[in-house]
This record gives structure tokens, C-alpha cells and sequence, in this order.
């Protein structure tokens, strides 16, 4: 069996901090070790836990944008992948030219966040 890859959820917004959670709980591979709603209360979190996958919007709670708190993520956990989860299309090519952002993912595409958080963590599809 694959080791859970435990998950960050950083979201300023409780309906989408839910979602998450709820995307998440399909597949017991996960577990979610917290949510935060800052960068701040993610990098916290980030020296204290062993974390596999960071799920990150870009409009936080904090000084921190979600583009700005990647590098700080990745220096802090190296091994994380971060998937910034947006529902700002115009950051994609932002996105694209931070190294550490592994994945782009629009909110109005949450259907594919847990496919993508699979592929990411080296982990088989499982059907749901």
C-alpha cells in the first residue's frame, strides 16, 4: 500500500476549505493535517509536519499571496508539491514561471484536484 500523503489545505474561504476536505476524504491515501488561512498559519504548519501535498488559492487571508508563499513553502519543505488552486485564470502563466508551484488548478475545475493531487504525490488513480 502507498504511504498517506499528508495535506495542507491553505484557503481563506470555509465553503472551499469543505470542498477540499470533502475531495480529499475519497481517497484514503490522504489525510488532511490542517487548513490554514494564511501563508503564515501554511509555512507554521509546514515546519512542523511532514507533508506531501499543499492545496494553495493565491487570494489569502495575510500579507502573502499564494504565488508570493510558494518559494517560502518549497524552502521550508522541500519535498511538498503545491498545487495552487485558483479561480484566477490570469495567474496560470504566473504560475507557470514560479518553480515552486508543481500544478495550476482552477476552482472551477475542482472535478480534477484529486486526480491531479495523485498523479503529483506518484500515486495510482483509484476509481471512485
Amino acid at each position: 500500500m502507498t504511504a498517506v500523503k499528508v495535506l495542507v489545505v491553505v484557503e481563506d474561504d470555509p465553503d472551499v476549505q469543505f470542498l477540499i476536505e470533502t475531495i480529499f476524504s475519497m481517497d484514503d491515501r490522504f489525510s488532511v493535517a490542517g487548513v490554514a488561512a494564511s501563508a503564515d498559519g501554511a509555512l507554521e504548519m509546514a515546519r512542523t509536519t511532514k507533508l506531501g501535498i499543499i492545496v494553495l488559492d493565491h487570494g489569502l487571508a495575510g500579507a502573502l499571496t499564494g504565488i508570493e508563499a510558494a518559494p517560502r513553502l518549497k524552502e521550508v519543505a522541500p519535498n511538498v508539491k503545491i498545487i495552487l488552486f485558483t479561480t484566477h485564470a490570469e495567474l496560470r502563466q504566473a504560475a507557470a514561471d514560479e518553480p515552486a508551484i508543481d500544478a495550476f488548478l482552477l476552482k472551477t475545475d475542482s472535478a480534477k484536484l484529486l486526480a491531479l493531487a495523485q498523479k503529483l504525490a506518484g500515486m495510482g488513480v483509484r476509481p471512485a
